[in-house]
């Protein structure tokens, strides 16, 4: 039995290193030029800026979905994670002219409001709360949400951050 599957091993990986081997394509440097041209153009530029401030962005929102989480950080280092978003925000804004791209960072701010509003909430501050959940509102509403309401948003930022829980390694317990 034990040789059976000691043979079947062997061949499964003989097999997976010929066809990787087979596969496997140098690329010449004509090619690689070839693939980078598209990103060398206004437009690409302009995506790629695009690109790695949502990246950056979804990554901030992870780690506050995280922080608001663990206790050791309390309130004061959610609040001043939640700031490093809007800053990073603030500074990416001007940067950009596709104006999908700025609706994406308003909403992120919006979100962002929303979760620096329950904060507030947890920590008993109710006018902060209310100025934080009022700048979410408008924020939103400027970027073509129909739907406001702070029992609404507070139910989009517990279930993003159930999701973002579930989706970083750290949050796997």
């Amino acid at each position: 039995m034990f040789k059976k599957a000691a043979l079947f091993g062997l061949l499964f990986l003989v097999g997976a290193g010929l066809g990787l081997f087979s596969g496997w394509k140098p690329s010449s440097r004509r090619e690689r030029v070839r693939e980078g041209r598209p990103f060398g153009n206004p437009a690409g530029r302009e995506f790629l800026k695009t690109y790695d401030l949502i990246a950056r962005l979804r990554m901030l929102s992870m780690g506050s979905a995280l922080r608001l989480r663990d206790p050791k950080y309390g309130p004061e280092g959610s609040r001043e994670y939640l700031n490093l978003i809007l800053d990073t925000a603030q500074k990416a804004k001007p940067q950009l002219t596709d104006p999908v791209a700025l609706t994406l960072i308003d909403v992120e701010t919006g979100l962002t409001y929303v979760r620096l509003a329950i904060i507030e909430e947890a920590e008993g501050n109710s006018p902060a709360s209310q100025t934080w959940m009022q700048k979410a509102q408008t924020t939103l509403k400027q970027a073509g949400w129909r739907d406001c309401s702070a029992l609404h948003l507070k139910q989009i930022i517990e279930t993003l951050n159930k999701q973002d829980d579930c989706d970083s390694p750290c949050g796997k317990g």
